[in-house]
């Protein structure tokens, strides 16, 4: 089994108080990692300044590259050193012991011709403080869709997953490319998993494999009875400007709709009901909403070069 060769990466970004727990829970892994490659994205709060495992390899970028450039990094570092496959986590995640050892075993479950074309497969994210599935996604004509699947079988299909879990094999990222760094941070996972397919590659999530992830708060309202009205993840301006800028842009330009405009309308009726939502249940919403607005603009007119 150990014959597949495994790199561990995290990256960070003003991370002292969460990359310690991450790196000892690549450290507990069951299945051997030989390296855990660490990418700092110029953090300013002393995320460097500890003693780490002889295993932990630091690159220290000069400006923040924000998860995609970084994650390309990773991706490049791990290509030209000889690993058969990437397994990515944030800063403020927690893989589970069994985590890449489970998603090993996954992969060489798989029939041969499978085995050719699946080129990621994920940990199931769990969330810290809730214990909410944050599970993969797959693209329709209609938008994105997060899926909700049984706990059985353990295995599903899905197009794209969030950097944090994800279990990618080198040799498909030769093919697909490494993800484009303009991205910076929210939907770059998501495109990145789209271009995979695009190219008849297969992903899938492994709920045997589970990640402790802090998502952000999740606000939601609830009527007196209890029926759930409203429910926000807290996004901060900068975040949801790439969120929207990113997203806008993908189902503009990258998506293969065709003739077809409905992903795009669908889109801006979430951007329009996001707004709404934001505005009436947000505090202080004025920067998260022009941040949005802004987002919009530079994703309808393409201009990943701009930045937050």
């Amino acid at each position: 089994m150990d014959t597949v060769k495994v790199l561990a990466y995290v990256h960070t970004f003003n991370s002292t108080d969460v990359i310690g727990a991450a790196v000892e829970a690549l450290c507990r892994q069951t299945y051997p990692i030989p390296e855990i490659l660490l990418i700092d994205n110029a953090s300013t709060d002393g995320t460097l300044d500890r003693a780490f495992p002889d295993k932990v390899t630091i690159i220290r970028n000069n400006h923040n590259l924000g998860a995609s450039g970084a994650v390309a990094a990773g991706m490049e570092y791990a290509l030209a050193h000889g690993y058969d496959w990437i397994y990515i986590v944030d800063a403020d995640s927690a893989p589970e012991p069994k985590a890449i050892e489970n998603l090993v075993n996954c992969y060489l479950s798989l029939s041969p011709e499978l085995q050719s074309s699946t080129w990621r497969l994920g940990s199931l994210a769990k969330d810290a403080d809730t214990g909410f599935l944050h599970h993969g996604s797959v693209f329709t004509p209609h938008g994105i869709k997060i899926l909700d699947p049984p706990p059985q079988p353990s295995r599903y299909r899905c197009d794209a997953h969030i950097w944090s879990g994800s279990f990618y094999r080198l040799d498909a990222v030769r093919t697909v490319g490494l993800p484009d760094p303009n991205y910076l941070m929210d939907w770059g996972d998501m495109i990145y998993g789209y271009e995979g397919r695009i190219r008849g590659y297969a992903g899938f999530v492994d709920q045997s494999s589970v990640v402790i992830h802090h998502m952000g708060a999740l606000e939601t309202l609830r009527f007196p009875f209890g029926t759930r009205l409203v429910k926000l993840f807290d996004l901060s301006p900068m975040r949801s400007y790439y969120y929207w800028r990113n997203s806008i842009y993908f189902w503009i330009y990258k998506y293969r709709r065709g003739l077809s405009p409905m992903p795009i309308v669908v889109h801006l009726l979430r951007f329009c009901w996001w707004q709404i939502r934001v505005a009436l249940f947000v505090r202080a919403a004025g920067p998260t909403l022009w941040a949005c607005l802004r987002g919009l603009r530079d994703g309808i007119s393409g201009r990943l070069e701009n930045r937050y």
